[in-house]
């Protein structure tokens, strides 16, 4: 059943409510309360509105960062992979303590 279907049938109930509302004039203590439950609601969604047109913005800064890094990754893999087979010779110390290349004496 509809809900406005008992005040379709029975206007002289609706009539004889809203006659008892202006006779007391004022709002009924329950409406005031739906009013200011309504007024938090409407905060309440204005605020969590807010938070996701932030959370959007960090999202694309935050898929631009990981694009970035991978762009870079894969360009790193690939210099890796195109590198020569160079291979370079470090100082060592040989157990006896000769050195083949002598190292700096702060470093020893």
């Amino acid at each position: 059943m509809p809900r406005n279907a008992l005040t379709r049938r029975h206007p002289d109930l609706k009539n004889a409510f809203y006659d008892q509302v202006r006779a007391r004039g004022q709002t009924p203590a329950s409406e005031k309360r739906l009013r200011q439950q309504v007024r938090k609601l409407k905060e309440l969604w204005a605020a969590d509105a807010e938070e996701i047109a932030r959370l959007k913005t960090d999202v694309e800064a935050l898929v631009g960062a990981l694009n970035q890094s991978m762009t870079e990754n894969r360009l790193l893999r690939q210099q890796l992979a195109d590198r020569t087979g160079v291979l370079r010779m470090l100082p060592t110390q040989s157990r006896t303590g000769d050195t083949t290349h002598p190292l700096p004496s702060g470093l020893m």
